[in-house]
């Protein structure tokens, strides 16, 4: 018998900096940001590394950005490689991604 929390189709990572978020081919759902203090860049790759396909950009900033609630981007892209994000030398940025 299926259990709706456990059998929930999503996995996902917090994340506060460069990372790689999936090492193998998965399907990106969404990015949360959940908080940010400076503004900068934070690139989405469908790779293992800062290099290969862009997926996205996010250019955030605190003076634009800034929200009391996360902000959601949905994607629902299929990574054929990976998925990794690499946060620019300024940005401070905390946030959720959900994958599978």
């Amino acid at each position: 018998m299926s259990n709706s929390v456990t059998d929930f189709p999503w996995k996902h990572t917090h994340v506060t900096g460069s990372d790689q978020v999936s090492a193998g081919p998965c399907g990106l759902h969404s990015i949360v940001v959940n908080g940010l203090t400076t503004a900068g860049d934070i690139t989405v790759y469908d790779s293992l590394t800062a290099t290969g396909t862009v997926i996205a950009v996010l250019h955030l900033d605190p003076t634009t950005s800034i929200s009391v609630q996360p902000i959601t981007f949905i994607y629902d892209v299929e990574c054929e490689t990976g998925l990794y994000l690499e946060y620019d030398q300024a940005v401070a940025a905390d946030l959720t991604v959900t994958h599978r």
